[in-house]
């Protein structure tokens, strides 16, 4: 079921979506085609969207935020992980 998402123009919005974080971080291929479609619908948010994606798989490497950054949006991400296993 594709739930209806507001439109993220932000990277900061994509950043704090735990099913975005789960999507990257898990490799769910399952959620590939609502992402797709997203990005379909809303052409003007992908520069946004990757940047965001491309914080998630290289956020040890990334200079794009600060040291304080990096570490809440770690604890983000495993807070989002967690509660799916919860």
């Amino acid at each position: 079921m594709h739930v209806k998402r507001e439109v993220y123009t932000k990277v900061e919005q994509f950043l704090r979506d735990d099913d975005f974080i789960r999507y990257v971080m898990d490799c769910l291929p399952d959620k590939d085609s609502y992402w797709a479609s997203y990005l379909t619908a809303t052409p003007q948010v992908r520069a946004a969207y990757l940047k965001a994606y491309d914080i998630l798989l290289h956020l040890d490497d990334c200079d794009l935020l600060t040291p304080e950054q990096t570490q809440r949006l770690k604890q983000r991400i495993f807070n989002s992980l967690r509660t799916v296993v919860n």
